[in-house]
């Protein structure tokens, strides 16, 4: 099971850089640049890929320390409890990675990107907060 962690503490390392890149390109950037819906709709996609991969390592090592939990809502809820993320933030985070699979249009493509800008700054404490403990093990 260890092992197990460590490849998903390196997976989500991988989409948590590649959603930074991404995010970095696209502040950047004006709105009404030639590429830039090309480089909202990708951000919007590595950070459902990044959320994914967040979910999974949180789960996996609660299972880990303590028990397997179900549900994404009560991975995020145990996550409090073990100190990997404190900010109700998190929520929202998941409620937009669910939203963007439901329904998808300029607007909200628009207001997701902004909100994924702080995201990506909660995934990386999530990220600087977990290595350790996975090292630790």
């Amino acid at each position: 099971m260890q092992d197990k962690l460590v490849q998903n503490l390196e997976n989500y390392e991988k989409a948590l850089v590649s959603l930074e890149t991404n995010v970095i390109k696209i502040q950047g950037m004006e709105e009404s640049a030639e590429d830039y819906d090309i480089y909202r709709d990708s951000t919007i996609q590595r950070f459902e890929y990044t959320m994914e991969s967040a979910k999974k390592l949180m789960g996996n090592y609660i299972e880990f320390v303590d028990q397997k939990i179900v549900g994404q809502k009560l991975i995020i809820k145990k996550a409090f409890e073990f100190d990997l993320v404190d900010d109700d933030v998190w929520f929202q985070m998941l409620e937009d990675r669910n939203n963007t699979s439901h329904e998808y249009d300029e607007n909200m493509a628009q207001e997701l990107v902004e909100r994924i800008y702080i995201y990506a700054i909660k995934l990386r404490i999530f990220h600087d907060t977990i290595k350790p403990m996975i090292e630790a093990l």
